[in-house]
């Protein structure tokens, strides 16, 4: 160890942790903001040294143009992301002086897989990837085979830890699922607006305002009273999913609930009619009927659906379901005061904000409808759903009422008075990616099942460049006990705990009534968020006096520099460098070192003080612990290297040792060098296109040396040599204190 001042220590750690400030501010004719220069150094050093990242700023941050920066550094980008946000991406791209290649996700759906070779795929709100069953995620998963791949979604967790492993696994391959939370939060960038609100003008928001509507519960005690349904013949018992699905409908509107009550009688009369038939269709058979309003267009039972043995036992299931709902959509087409109530509340939000632009969100295209022609003698509202746009005077295109809506936001000249739309009620269409700050009140007329939506909402108008201070929110309430029916809330705040868990907060999105439960218990900082602290630490101590400049590499590589400090406690802090990656880890008092986050912030914080001189042994104990640190991480990079590949891999390794093993005396020469690169290829990680077709040509049946030979091939196509080249795991600095 040698030793050095504690300042010019601590400057050269953060050196090595802190990627280098190497991005110019100008991007095009955009600006980037500092943390938006900070995001492009973290990311670039990840696609460098993972091959991916995730990029998981809180909405509204920028995180745009930030791609678009990584993007003009590529040779060949491909930018993937939701159709709707074609003409915004088309905008940024032109403004930044990028150019990309652009393909939708529901292209991929439809197997429309853009050719050619990328270097930099850039999936934007990429939870639309998020299942590994659909299509699209297939065809993600062969484009970016040999590509580096950057995700951008502030919420990569809707449901469930497992969407996060199955995005990051695009690039990480099954190492993905076997990752901790520490290890996850090392690959995504993560900054909230709260840390940011000193340096960036970023509107606070407030939880939403219960606002109550008229009582509906009668109606609520007749969808319980529904009898169930008879499910498609692969749907298995699904009644009270579809029962679930009506109460979320009438806790939205009457309109909604008047929607899902006709299709649901278009399905009771498909199955109907495939049962007098004698066929009990499964759900894919069932999308053979189609609908338009009330009037649906029967297949033939006979050549779209399966037979079954009892059709006249199922009969009377199907008529008295039948039966019922038409009764109940009878009774809900003749009273819609409910929606009125609704329409009154939004006109009296509008009041209370004269002047303001409002955004109401719901899930339903039916909602926003029935609330529309509630409110379309109102000046100034638009309705906006996936077929477009409405106004009083008739029909606009999506894009024409966001720029009346929004001016400001999309870039164009206002409207003209007459033309202007200061109430737009939309569909969630609208709470993903959109710039539309000009908005500074948000509404909710229903609660989605995810915290991610409700997030998204908001962020439509907490966003850089927004000129209000604060965006205002409302949620109307269920026209019932809310808690008694639908149990949204404490769905959401188990999802909430989930999202929290792996990145971070959500900010401050659910009403009052849930924030106070969710605040009253428990809570685990995030490692994400730990790790951004940690960023930040050591922002302080990279300085501005010139001190990292002072330290040079170690003359030997043996070597490492050490400083000693007065702290109020003893802890250390060591550096290493692992195949070019640098590594942290952190020990209070006796304790060993450990990568875990909030030792190491801890350790940040005690060991900023004065140089000192220590007590000998207190040294000496800090280097032997690290020493064990560093043997400890060299087995486990040992013991564990095959513990996340499956078992075609292994069969390979077997197949692979029996061959350098039985080989012939004159064949041993020229088979032991293949099988030396056949394994070294068999046992590198790669993103989970390529080891899917090593699963592959691992079983392939070829010949010993083909086989061999092919391995080879497959090697060097992705990067197997490279992978594989690591730079011994050794100490470059520490920091002891006490």
């Amino acid at each position: 160890m040698i030793a050095e001042r504690a300042a010019v220590v601590r400057a050269r750690i953060a050196a090595h942790v802190l990627a280098a400030a190497g991005t110019t501010s100008m991007l095009g004719e955009i600006t980037l903001h500092a943390h938006q220069l900070s995001a492009v150094d973290r990311l670039r050093e990840l696609l460098r040294s993972e091959r991916g990242a995730l990029l998981a700023d809180e909405a509204g941050l920028g995180k745009t143009y930030v791609a678009a920066a990584l993007m003009r550094e590529a040779k060949h980008p491909l930018l993937v992301m939701p159709a709707s946000l074609r003409t915004m991406w088309k905008g940024a791209l032109r403004s930044s002086g990028v150019s990309a290649t652009m393909v939708s996700y529901s292209a991929l759906s439809r197997e429309v897989v853009p050719a050619g070779d990328y270097d930099l795929v850039v999936l934007d709100e990429a939870h639309h990837a998020r299942n590994p069953a659909t299509r699209r995620y297939a065809a993600l998963a062969g484009i970016v085979a040999r590509s580096r791949v950057l995700l951008l979604t502030a919420t990569p967790v809707h449901n469930r830890r497992e969407e996060l492993t199955a995005l990051l696994a695009l690039f990480l391959g099954a190492r993905a699922h076997s990752m901790d939370d520490g290890e996850i939060a090392r690959l995504l960038v993560r900054r909230e607006r709260a840390e940011l609100k000193d340096a960036l003008a970023i509107p606070d928001a407030t939880a939403p305002d219960w606002i109550r509507v008229s009582d509906d519960a009668s109606l609520l005690e007749d969808i319980l009273a529904l009898p169930p349904p008879l499910p498609p013949a692969n749907a298995g018992d699904g009644g009270v999913l579809l029962t679930w699905s009506l109460l979320r409908q009438w806790a939205s509107s009457r309109g909604a609930l008047a929607g899902a009550l006709r299709r649901r009688l278009t399905r009771g009369i498909a199955l109907e009619s495939a049962l007098e038939q004698g066929r009990h269709p499964n759900r894919r058979e069932l999308r053979a009927w189609s609908v338009c309003d009330d009037a649906v267009q029967l297949a033939f039972p006979q050549l779209v659906a399966s037979p079954t043995a009892e059709p006249h036992a199922l009969l009377p299931l199907v008529r008295a379901h039948l039966v019922a709902v038409r009764a109940l959509l009878a009774r809900v087409r003749v009273d819609d005061g409910v929606d009125a109530s609704r329409s009154r509340s939004l006109r009296e939000l509008c009041a209370r904000h004269p002047g303001e632009k409002v955004l109401a969100f719901s899930q339903y295209a039916d909602t926003v409808h029935a609330l529309f022609a509630k409110l379309r003698g109102v000046r100034g509202v638009a309705a906006l759903t996936a077929r477009g746009a409405r106004v009083a005077s008739g029909r606009l295109s999506r894009q024409e009422a966001l720029e009346r809506f929004a001016p400001r936001a999309m870039g164009v000249q206002p409207p003209r008075e007459i033309e202007r739309i200061d109430l737009l009620v939309t569909t969630d269409l609208a709470s993903e990616g959109l710039n539309l700050h000009d908005a500074s009140v948000v509404v909710h007329l229903d609660l989605p099942w995810t915290p991610a939506r409700l997030e998204q909402r908001v962020a439509r108008s907490r966003r850089l460049g927004a000129l209000h201070a604060r965006t205002v929110s409302y949620a109307l309430a269920a026209p019932a006990d809310a808690e008694r029916v639908l149990r949204v809330e404490r769905r959401l705040r188990a999802k909430l705990r989930t999202v929290e868990d792996v990145i971070g907060s959500a900010g401050a999105l659910l009403p009052e009534t849930m924030e106070a439960e969710a605040h009253s218990e428990h809570r685990r900082t995030s490692d994400a968020r730990l790790n951004e602290r940690v960023h930040r630490a050591l922002e302080g101590w990279r300085g501005s006096d010139g001190t990292a400049s002072e330290l040079g590499e170690p003359r030997e590589a043996s070597d490492a520099w050490m400083a000693c400090v007065a702290a109020p406690r003893n802890a250390v802090l060591a550096l290493a460098t692992d195949g070019g990656r640098a590594v942290l880890a952190a020990a209070l008092d006796t304790a060993e070192l450990s990568e875990n986050s909030s030792v190491v912030l801890e350790a940040l914080e005690l060991l900023g003080g004065a140089d000192a001189v220590l007590d000998e042994r207190v040294r000496r104990g800090a280097i032997v612990r690290a020493e064990r640190w560093i043997a400890r991480m060299a087995g486990a990079q040992a013991g564990g290297a095959l513990a996340w590949r499956g078992a075609s891999r292994r069969i390979a390794l077997r197949r692979i040792a029996g061959l350098a093993t039985h080989a012939p005396l004159h064949r041993r020469a020229l088979i032991a060098p293949l099988a030396v690169m056949a394994r070294r290829v068999v046992t590198a990680p790669y993103s989970l296109g390529a080891e899917r077709v090593l699963d592959e040509l691992a079983s392939a049946p070829l010949p010993d040396e083909a086989w061999l030979r092919a391995l080879a091939s497959f090697g060097a196509m992705h990067g197997a040599e490279e992978r594989e080249t690591r730079e011994e795991v050794r100490v470059v600095a520490m920091v002891v204190g006490g």
